[in-house]
């Protein structure tokens, strides 16, 4: 329209009438179609520093999301010789369909450097969560990659080692579990008493005006569910004492229980403590020696 203004008009009038169309929003799909046009170039820009970098490490992870949805993401790290720096990108999210051998992670990672045309000898180290489907001995990722690359060197992902040694004992998970249950029940059984639940924080002027529902996927969510209960226990229980129900009963003794809520206390302080670490064993510019 601008250009056709410009050849049709002259002096004011076609300033005028330029300015007025520019002030006209972009369609969805001229935004979108942008949006693609960008991605599409950072990708290429992407696949042509990897192509020409000597050495590649990927780490490869595989999760099931809240709707049962296995998700396969990898990652490439690789030094840029051009700008004398080390990069660290997505290379691909996937779904896996079905099963989540090892065989299935070992096409779609195949698949995934084949589409950027890489070659598989140049990956030289991996870093996985040290699951079978990973490290297996005879259809493991690992084991299926050497196969092409010998030398090829394996990482256990360190943040997954962390998260394997926080396993809580049965004593522990017994008094989770038992948390997490209460916060379901105030949170989540029921929309009305969710509704009640939040107008009597508000009228008690609690710390917070809510609770927060653990997330399945990344277990560590633990941590702030646990901090918000401990800060909220007092009106918790005075809610629950409220309520008079055959329902509210159990949970009413659990947190009358001094050794319960001492078990309660000890796993607040030691998952804030694990929440940290796991940031701290996140960002860039950090070598594994720092790390470690």
């Amino acid at each position: 329209m601008s250009e056709v203004v410009t050849a049709l008009f002259e002096g004011t009038q076609k300033d005028e009438i330029i300015q007025k169309i520019s002030q006209i929003p972009c369609s969805d799909s001229t935004a979108a179609r942008r949006t693609e046009i960008l991605a599409v170039h950072l990708l290429e820009q992407l696949s042509s520093a990897i192509k020409k970098a000597k050495f590649i490490s990927l780490a490869v992870d595989e999760s099931t999301d809240s709707t049962d949805n296995a998700q396969l993401m990898v990652f490439v790290r690789f030094f840029d010789e051009e700008k004398g720096e080390f990069y660290g990108e997505v290379l691909g999210l996937t779904n896996l369909h079905g099963h989540t051998r090892g065989d299935d992670i070992y096409e779609a990672v195949t698949q995934m450097l084949r589409d950027r045309e890489i070659d598989l000898k140049h990956v030289v180290s991996i870093a996985t969560d040290g699951t079978p489907c990973m490290i297996g001995r005879q259809r493991g990722l690992v084991s299926r990659l050497r196969a092409h690359h010998p030398d090829l060197m394996a990482y256990h992902c360190i943040i997954h080692q962390m998260v394997l040694c926080a396993s809580l004992g049965e004593r522990y998970s017994e008094v989770m579990t038992t948390v997490m249950k209460l916060v379901n029940y105030l949170r989540a059984s029921s929309a009305l008493q969710h509704r009640l639940l939040r107008s009597f924080l508000v009228e008690v002027n609690a710390t917070s005006d809510d609770l927060l529902l653990h997330n399945n996927v990344r277990w560590l969510s633990k941590g702030k569910v646990l901090e918000r209960f401990w800060a909220l226990r007092k009106e918790l229980e005075t809610f629950l004492l409220d309520q008079k129900s055959a329902k509210a009963k159990p949970f009413v003794d659990f947190m009358k229980n001094e050794e319960e809520m001492e078990v309660v206390a000890f796993l607040t302080d030691i998952t804030s403590h694990l929440n940290d670490l796991n940031l701290k064993l996140q960002g860039k510019n950090s070598t594994v020696c720092d790390l470690m």
